[in-house]
């Protein structure tokens, strides 16, 4: 596990933001779910407590991604047939998108939300390629999801953000360096407190707070974490991140660690297209289809 996160910073990326608190919501569902029988119906009820939340998880649900043969109609039918974890992260991820998107309709927050979704289905996809388990697979839906949502809190403070991270990303400049310049912290730093407020895994918490640091991550002797990144940096990349955020075209930080990214997961850059390939045939766009 890579080294605790230094509270002196915490308190210091603090200054002018509020991390959202964990909606009570999504605590009983938890509660239900650490149970020694959790109460499926109990479970979808809390869920459909709330319309949005509720029609949004069954709208992707029903999404060409999931390839359901039937319709699926009910938070509790999707339930039993997708599982119980995967239907809370999915209720998560509309939760996590109310709080933080606080009724903002500009284009950033937008884009932003679109490639959280789209990168989360690809991380869950790939994990599920490379025949990882269901938890694995998990685990990489909610890193998709909460790795960036630092940058919404950033981005509800300056309208400015989009345009300032497109000038330094294409000076080469990181984007840790970038933010920390201009607002005094990191998406980073601010994505492991809403991860940790919302109940994330020591594990998941640990890599949204070292996405961008991958020298730091790796440097550990922590598998969970080493693949768990790699399969998140891969579906960034996937995605097209930089261009689906900032509208550019190059990603240093993927030039410069797809080896070590890739080393891994004990893939070769060749076979990159080839997943990329198995993501189109479940609707999933890549940068390869563009």
């Amino acid at each position: 596990m890579v080294k605790a996160i230094n509270m002196a910073l915490i308190e210091h990326a603090l200054q002018g933001f509020t991390i959202p608190p964990q909606p009570q919501v999504l605590r009983h569902i938890q509660q239900q779910l650490s149970a020694a029988e959790p109460d499926l119906n109990r479970i979808a009820a809390l869920i459909a407590l709330d319309i949005g939340t509720a029609g949004f998880t069954l709208k992707v649900v029903n999404s060409a991604f999931f390839g359901l043969r039937t319709k699926i109609t009910s938070v509790e039918q999707a339930c039993r047939y997708l599982g119980l974890n995967r239907v809370v992260s999915l209720a998560r991820s509309v939760l996590l998108r109310f709080a933080l998107e606080d009724g903002r309709q500009d284009a950033f927050s937008q884009r932003l939300w679109n490639n959280a979704l789209h990168t989360a289905n690809l991380a869950m996809a790939l994990a599920k390629q490379l025949n990882f388990n269901q938890q694995f697979q998990d685990d990489c839906y909610s890193l998709g999801l909460f790795r960036n949502a630092g940058m919404a809190l950033i981005s509800q403070q300056s309208n400015q953000y989009p345009a300032i991270m497109q000038r330094g990303l294409m000076e080469n400049f990181s984007s840790s360096a970038i933010e920390e310049q201009f607002f005094q912290t990191s998406h980073e730093v601010l994505g492991y407190l809403v991860a940790e407020s919302w109940g994330l895994t020591d594990t998941l918490c640990n890599v949204v707070a070292y996405h961008h640091s991958p020298t730091l991550l790796l440097a550990t002797d922590n598998i969970d974490e080493h693949q768990r990144f790699a399969v998140l940096k891969i579906a960034e990349y996937l995605s097209g991140e930089s261009r689906q955020l900032f509208g550019i075209n190059v990603d240093p930080e993927w030039q410069n660690q797809q080896t070590a990214i890739l080393e891994v997961l004990e893939l070769e850059p060749l076979q990159l297209p080839e997943l990329a390939e198995l993501m189109h045939r479940q609707d999933l766009q890549t940068i390869y289809s563009v």
